[in-house]
C-alpha cells in the first residue's frame, strides 16, 4: 500500500511560510497610511469590477476578504469594518449590473438574508485577525523587552565584573606599594644594620663576623623577594616596545627561580599595539607561568608571541601534569583572570591539552586597527 503522505509537503516550508505572511501582516507597511487606504479601495473597485465581468455564474466571495484582511493589517479593525461594508456595497452593485435576479429568481429578502451573512462572516474574519495581529505583536513586544532586558543584565554583569576587577586590581596596587615602600625599605635598613655589625666584628676578629655577613645576605636575598612580589602586585603597564623585553625577562625568571627550561619566541610586528593590550598579554603569559608552576610541576615551559593574519597569538605551554581546572566545572581564580583579561581587549583565551603532554595557553587578539578601547590593567 502506498504511503498516504507520500505527497504532502514538508512542514518546515509550511512554517516558514507562515512566519513570512505573518511578519508582513505584523510588521509596519512600507508605504504610507494614506496610500494603504487607496490600495483597499482600489482592490475592492477591482474585484467588483471582475465581478461584474464574470458575471453571477461565479462567486468571488473570498477574494472580497483579502482586502479585508489587509485593511485590517495595515489601517486597524476599524478600517477593517469599513472595508468589509465597502466590498459588501461593490459585490451588490456588481449583482444589479450584472442582471442578478435575471438568472436567479429568488426573492428580495433572500439576497439580503444572504449577503448579511456575507457580511457577518466578513466581520467575523476582521476580529479574528485582528486578535491574532495582537496577540503576535504582544509577543513580539515581549520578545524585544526581554531581549532588552537581557543585554541590560549582561551590560550590568560586565560592568560589575570591570568594578569588581578595577577594585581589585587597587587592592594589589595597595598591597604592593606597602611592601615596596614599606617592608622593602625596613629590610633595607636591616641589611644595612646587619652589614655594619659584620664589619665592626671583622675588625675585632670575632668569629661571628661570618655569620653576621650570612645574615645580611639573607637579608639581601628576602629584599629581592619582597620587590620581585610588589612588582607582580603592582601590575604597571607595560608600553608596546616593553612587551617583547618583559617577556624574555619573564621566561629567564621563571627559568632561575623555579629551575624549569623556558623559552620565549616571537615573530611578527608588535609596533602598533596600545599599552593596555601589551599589558593584558603580559600578565596573561605570567598568569599562565604561575599557574603551570603551582600546579602541573612541569619541568619545560615555553612562551611565544606570533602574529597570524589579522591577529596576535599569544601562547604559553608547559610539559606538566595538567591543571586540575581543566576537568572541572569550576575553573580557578587564575583561569577565571586569565579570561577575562581576553575578554578586555576583545581576544578569546583557549585552555587545552598539549599535543604531548600539559596545558596550552592560547589567547588570540585582533590586530591593534580592530581593537576596541580596553581599560589598562
Amino acid at each position: 500500500m502506498p504511503d498516504s503522505n507520500h505527497n504532502l509537503p514538508p512542514a518546515a516550508p509550511r512554517s516558514e511560510a507562515t512566519s513570512w505572511m505573518l511578519a508582513r501582516l505584523t510588521g509596519t507597511p512600507r508605504h504610507s497610511r494614506f496610500q494603504s487606504i487607496l490600495l483597499v479601495v482600489g482592490l475592492v473597485a477591482v474585484i467588483g469590477f471582475v465581478d461584474y465581468v464574470i458575471g453571477v455564474r461565479i462567486s468571488l466571495q473570498f477574494f472580497y476578504l483579502i482586502p479585508v484582511v489587509l485593511s485590517v493589517a495595515w489601517l486597524g479593525w476599524k478600517a477593517g469594518c469599513v472595508t468589509a461594508v465597502l466590498a459588501l456595497t461593490a459585490r451588490v452593485v456588481s449583482d444589479l449590473a450584472g442582471g442578478f435576479w435575471f438568472y436567479h429568481h429568488i426573492p428580495i429578502h433572500d439576497y439580503v438574508w444572504n449577503r448579511l451573512i456575507d457580511l457577518s462572516v466578513a466581520l467575523f474574519l476582521v476580529w479574528v485577525i485582528n486578535s491574532l495581529i495582537s496577540l503576535h505583536r504582544e509577543q513580539e513586544q515581549r520578545v524585544r523587552q526581554r531581549t532588552a532586558a537581557l543585554e541590560q543584565a549582561l551590560a550590568t554583569r560586565d560592568q560589575l565584573q570591570s568594578q569588581l576587577f578595577e577594585i581589585s586590581r587597587r587592592e594589589r596596587s595597595a598591597i604592593g606599594h606597602d611592601l615596596h615602600d614599606g617592608l622593602g625599605q625596613h629590610l633595607t635598613a636591616t641589611a644595612i644594620a646587619a652589614n655594619l655589625l659584620a664589619r665592626q666584628l671583622a675588625t675585632r676578629g670575632d668569629p661571628s663576623a661570618r655569620d653576621a655577613s650570612n645574615i645580611e645576605k639573607l637579608i639581601q636575598e628576602g629584599i629581592g623577594k619582597t620587590r620581585q612580589i610588589a612588582r607582580g602586585l603592582l601590575l604597571a603597564a607595560i608600553e608596546p616596545e616593553e612587551l617583547v623585553p618583559e617577556l624574555e625577562e619573564l621566561a629567564t625568571r621563571i627559568g632561575e627561580e623555579q629551575h624549569v627550561a623556558c623559552s620565549f619566541t616571537k615573530h611578527g610586528n608588535f609596533s602598533k599595539l596600545d599599552a593596555a593590550t601589551a599589558s593584558h598579554l603580559f600578565y596573561i603569559a605570567q598568569e599562565a607561568a604561575h599557574n603551570a608552576v603551582r600546579h602541573a610541576r612541569p619541568t619545560r615551559f615555553d612562551i611565544s608571541l606570533v602574529e597570524e593574519g589579522n591577529a596576535l597569538v599569544l601562547t604559553a605551554t608547559d610539559n606538566g601534569i595538567g591543571l586540575p581546572s581543566l576537568d572541572s566545572h569550576q575553573p580557578g581564580m587564575g583561569l577565571r583572570i586569565m579570561v577575562h583579561r581576553a575578554e578586555l581587549i576583545g581576544g578569546e583565551l583557549s585552555i587545552s591539552r598539549a599535543p604531548v603532554s600539559g596545558t596550552r595557553v592560547r589567547c588570540r587578539v585582533p590586530v591593534p586597527s580592530q581593537l576596541p578601547a580596553p581599560a589598562l590593567p
